[in-house]
C-alpha cells in the first residue's frame, strides 16, 4: 500500500492517473465542471475504459459549459444524483477509483475554480479494503437513486431468519417452509451482495431440511449483523467511511510534513559538517578586519558596532556550529535501505496515528508514534521495522470502524476536518520558507557544498590577505 498527498498541481495529478488508467474509473463528485479532466473521460470511454461519473443534480453542474451528453455519446455513464433540478440534497463525496488499484480522495472539488483554490489531495494505491469501501459507497448512491428495487432490506431479513429460527425449533414444517419462502422474497434479484450467498445457504439448508446446519449458520448471521449495527441510521456508514478517509488524509499529511522537516534538517547537519568550520574561520577572520578598523578609527561609533556585531556572529556560530557537531548524527543508509525505512515508516503511521485511534487509545498512540518517529528521524531501520510488525498485530482500531453513534461520528468528523486542515495551512507555510525553497531547488547536494566550499575559500583567502595588509 501506497500514500501520498498533494496540495499543489492537484489537478495535474488527477490528469495523470486518469490518463494512465487501463479498466475502470468511477467517479463520485458533488461537483465537475473541470473542461479538461471531462475531455479525458470522454477519450477513455471512447477508448473503452469503464466510465461512471456520480455527480450533484445542482445548479453548479447545469449552468456549466460542459456538455455532459458526450461522456454517455462515447460510451460512458452518467449519473445524477438528487431529484431537485436546481437544489437537490448534496451528495458531498469526492473521489475517485482507478482500475480497483487507485484511490484519489479529499477536499479537491472537480470544478475550473478549484485550481487556485487551497485543497488537497490524497492517493492511496493498493489498499483493497478501503477500495472495496469506496466501491460499496458508489454502489450504495447509485443504487439509491438509479436502482432503489436492488436495495436490500436487512431489517427485514434479520427479522425473518429470527422468526425461522423460532419455527424450526417448534418444528413447525409447514410454518419453516412459509418463512422460508417470505425470506426469498425479500433478496432482489440480479444483486451482487457477498452477504447474500450466506443467506442462500442457510435457506438451502432449510428446503433440505438440514435444520442443525441452519440453525448454526442462521445464529452467526444474525449475530454478525447485530454486531455491526445493521439496526442503525442507514447515515452511519458514510460518516464512518468519511472519518476513516479522513484519517488517512491526516496520517498522510503528517507524513508529508515530517518528511519535509527531516529533510530540512539532514541539511542543516550537512551544511554545518561540510561548510561550519570555513564559516567559523571567515567570521573569525571578519572578526579580526572589524577589530583593526576599529581601532583605527576608535571615535567612529559605526566601525565600533560593526566590531561588536561581527565579534557577537562569530561566537554565536561557533558556539550553534561546535553544539551541532556533539549530537548523535542519524544512521547512513543506502538508497535501498532509505526507501525501505520510508515505506514501512509510513505504513507504521497509518496504523497509530493518534487522530486515528479511539480515545481510549489515544495514549498509548502517541507513544508509540513519538517512538517512531524518533527511530524514523535516526534512519533506524531495524526499531521502524520491529515498530510496524507489532502494529500489524492489530493494536489499534480507528474510529471509523468501532464507534457507530452518529452525534459522536459528526463530532469526529468536524474534528478531523479542522485537523486536516490545520496540517493543510502548516505545510502550505513549511513549503514558502526561504529554508524550503533553498533545498527544493538544489538538484544534487554534493556538488552544491563542492560550489559553495570552493566560493568561501575564496572569501577566506581574500579575508586573510586583508588581514596582512
Amino acid at each position: 500500500m501506497k500514500s501520498q498527498a498533494y496540495f499543489e498541481k492537484i489537478h495535474k495529478q488527477i490528469e495523470i492517473r486518469l490518463q494512465e488508467s487501463q479498466k475502470s474509473i468511477r467517479i463520485a463528485v458533488a461537483w465537475f465542471t473541470d473542461t479538461k479532466l471531462f475531455d479525458i473521460l470522454c477519450q477513455k470511454a471512447k477508448e473503452g475504459i469503464r466510465v461512471e461519473l456520480l455527480m450533484a443534480n445542482h445548479e453548479i453542474n447545469l449552468d456549466s459549459n460542459i456538455n455532459y451528453r458526450e461522456l454517455i455519446n462515447n460510451g460512458g455513464q452518467l449519473f445524477w444524483i438528487g431529484k431537485d433540478t436546481a437544489y437537490a440534497p448534496l451528495m458531498h463525496n469526492k473521489f475517485c477509483i482507478i482500475d480497483n488499484t487507485i484511490l484519489i480522495f479529499g477536499s479537491y472539488n472537480w470544478t475550473q475554480k478549484a485550481k487556485t483554490n487551497h485543497e488537497s489531495i490524497t492517493v492511496i494505491e493498493e489498499d483493497y479494503n478501503l477500495i472495496l469501501d469506496f466501491n460499496q459507497e458508489f454502489d450504495k448512491i447509485k443504487d439509491k437513486y438509479y436502482n432503489p428495487n436492488a436495495e436490500i432490506e436487512w431489517i427485514k431479513i434479520v427479522i425473518r431468519l429470527e422468526t425461522l429460527l423460532n419455527v424450526i425449533k417448534l418444528e413447525d414444517l409447514e410454518d419453516i417452509n412459509y418463512q422460508i419462502d417470505k425470506t426469498k422474497s425479500l433478496i432482489p434479484k440480479n444483486h451482487s451482495d457477498k452477504k447474500l450467498d450466506s443467506l442462500a445457504t442457510i435457506l438451502n439448508h432449510c428446503s433440505k431440511k438440514e435444520f442443525s446446519q441452519a440453525v448454526v449458520l442462521i445464529q452467526n448471521f444474525t449475530r454478525e449483523f447485530k454486531k455491526i449495527s445493521i439496526y442503525n441510521d442507514p447515515e452511519i456508514p458514510a460518516l464512518q467511511l468519511e472519518i476513516r478517509s479522513l484519517e488517512y488524509q491526516i496520517s498522510t499529511l503528517s507524513d508529508e510534513k515530517i518528511d519535509i522537516e527531516k529533510e530540512i534538517r539532514s541539511f542543516e547537519l550537512k551544511y554545518n559538517e561540510e561548510l561550519g568550520g570555513l564559516i567559523t574561520k571567515i567570521l573569525h577572520y571578519k572578526k579580526i578586519v572589524a577589530d583593526r578598523i576599529a581601532k583605527e578609527s576608535k571615535d567612529d561609533k559605526q566601525k565600533q558596532q560593526n566590531y561588536e556585531e561581527a565579534k557577537f556572529d562569530y561566537e554565536d556560530f561557533s558556539k550553534a556550529y561546535n553544539d551541532k557537531l556533539n549530537e548523535p548524527k542519524p544512521l547512513v543508509l543506502d538508497e535501498e535501505k532509505q526507501n525501505e525505512l520510508k515505506k514501512n515508516y509510513r505504513k507504521a503511521t497509518k496504523l497509530c496515528h493518534p487522530d486515528k485511534v479511539m480515545e481510549e487509545q489515544k495514549e498509548l498512540a502517541t507513544k508509540i508514534f513519538t517512538d517512531l518517529k524518533n527511530a524514523y528521524d535516526k534512519n533506524d531501520l531495524e526499531k521502524v521495522n520491529q515498530i510496524l510488525k507489532d502494529l500489524e498485530k492489530g493494536i489499534f482500531k480507528s474510529q471509523g470502524e468501532t464507534i457507530n453513534e452518529k452525534d459522536k461520528l459528526k463530532i469526529i468528523l468536524k474534528n478531523l476536518i479542522r485537523k486536516r486542515n490545520e496540517l493543510e495551512e502548516m505545510l502550505l507555510s513549511i513549503k514558502n520558507t526561504d529554508a524550503f525553497n533553498k533545498i527544493s531547488n538544489i538538484k544534487n547536494w554534493n556538488n552544491y557544498f563542492q560550489d559553495t566550499k570552493e566560493e568561501f575559500n575564496k572569501i577566506l583567502e581574500e579575508l586573510k590577505n586583508e588581514t596582512t595588509v
